[in-house]
């Protein structure tokens, strides 16, 4: 299941993006295999585009990363504003993924047992 996460950011929140997961890319960790692959995704569907779970968390990895670095390279007080930027987006990233796996937990959508179908009947 996916979802447009996406959707209804503007061209500049998604060009923020693109740069920070094309700088992610050039990176060496254990997820570096996937980060080109949701770069791909980004630039193909701009906004319009559909993320799972992990391809929304590897997104706010590479936005809250950015940020730290920033923080590293330039002090706490420097770049506020692009940090602020970073920050907010991965938190509205964050929010959707959440909202996206609340609602789709196949765990919640198990079939019902003999006990709740009486439940259930009971209710009504």
């Amino acid at each position: 299941m996916k979802t447009k996460a996406l959707k209804g950011m503007n061209s500049a929140e998604i060009q923020v993006i693109k740069e920070t997961l094309e700088r992610q890319c050039r990176v060496k960790s254990k997820e570096q295999i996937f980060f080109p692959m949701v770069l791909e995704k980004v630039k193909q569907h701009g906004p319009n585009v559909e993320l799972d779970g992990m391809e929304m968390k590897l997104i706010c990895f590479a936005l809250r990363r950015k940020a730290l670095i920033l923080t590293a390279v330039y002090g706490m007080d420097a770049q506020q504003q692009q940090k602020k930027v970073l920050y907010n987006l991965a938190f509205e990233i964050s929010k959707q993924r959440i909202q996206f796996q609340q609602s789709n937990n196949p765990v919640k959508k198990e079939a019902q047992t003999a006990v709740t179908v009486h439940a259930s009947a009971l209710n009504l």
